[in-house]
């Protein structure tokens, strides 16, 4: 592909007339996605809506073919640009019986959306970013987990066999009252209509998992997300900078060729 190609096929794919298209073409085909599933297959309505599908993602596949045109190798390094190459290529999947489950995937381009609202784009990177930050979070949340259900199999197998009877059943009972955040008690009541002191055991749970880990994970979120927001100003800043920079530069270089002074004499 040469140089001046490569530049036209640039400023097409970069032109806001073709971005703001592109995210109304993905808004339009999610829309139609979900009205597909309320017509019956194989029906006038479905062929008609079928075919305004297929145009919509020609679309699509020729604005992810135009990014690896004018991208080249660099797509490789764009987490975005992977991301809107893969959900297209998975709503290539022909219809074969087999491949047929993998054509719902094709929804996950309304995500792609999300890269015309800077902000939210942000804070999805945040989020992203946080996974790494979070995983000593989950680490200590699995240790008091398990410590948990060791102490409430052993303290309530033979109150309530039903929901402690195994460690596998006291697994799935604590997660339901720590995701609920104690509003579900299906599984403490028996217990504590048994045995009083049994709030002794599921209080610093709840308070422990439900509460103090939950503002844990808030917290490192909220830090990721603002870092960075910090380093997308910080960058902002630095182009700025650059742009007062250059001018400044080329105004000198004005003056020296002119041979004006800094006075205009």
């Amino acid at each position: 592909m040469t140089v001046g190609l490569r530049a036209s096929l640039g400023r097409l794919y970069r032109s806001p007339p073709w971005r703001w298209g592109t995210g109304a073409v993905i808004f339009v085909n999610s829309v139609l996605l979900g009205v597909l599933t309320a017509v019956p297959p194989k029906s006038e309505d479905w062929d008609i809506l079928s075919g305004i599908n297929a145009v919509l993602l020609g679309w699509m596949v020729l604005d992810v073919a135009l990014c690896v045109a004018v991208k080249g190798r660099a797509v490789l390094r764009g987490g975005w640009d992977i991301f809107d190459i893969t959900v297209t290529l998975l709503s290539l999947v022909p219809r074969i019986e087999t491949l047929s489950a993998l054509r719902v995937l094709r929804v996950l381009r309304v995500l792609r959306l999300i890269s015309f609202l800077p902000n939210v784009r942000a804070t999805v990177e945040a989020l992203f970013g946080a996974l790494r930050n979070m995983a000593a979070a989950f680490t200590v949340l699995a240790v008091v987990f398990y410590c948990f259900m060791i102490i409430a199999t052993n303290l309530f197998r033979e109150i309530d066999p039903a929901h402690y009877g195994t460690l596998g059943l006291t697994a799935i009972y604590l997660y339901a009252t720590m995701a609920s955040f104690g509003s579900n008690l299906e599984a403490v009541l028996p217990v504590v209509r048994q045995a009083p002191w049994a709030w002794l055991v599921f209080a610093p749970f709840l308070m422990v998992t439900s509460f103090g880990l939950l503002n844990l994970f808030v917290a490192v979120i909220v830090a990721a997300l603002r870092e960075r927001l910090d380093r997308k100003n910080m960058l902002r800043e630095r182009r700025r900078f650059q742009r007062l920079e250059a001018k400044i530069d080329a105004l000198s270089e004005l003056l020296a060729h002119h041979k004006i002074s800094p006075r205009g004499e």
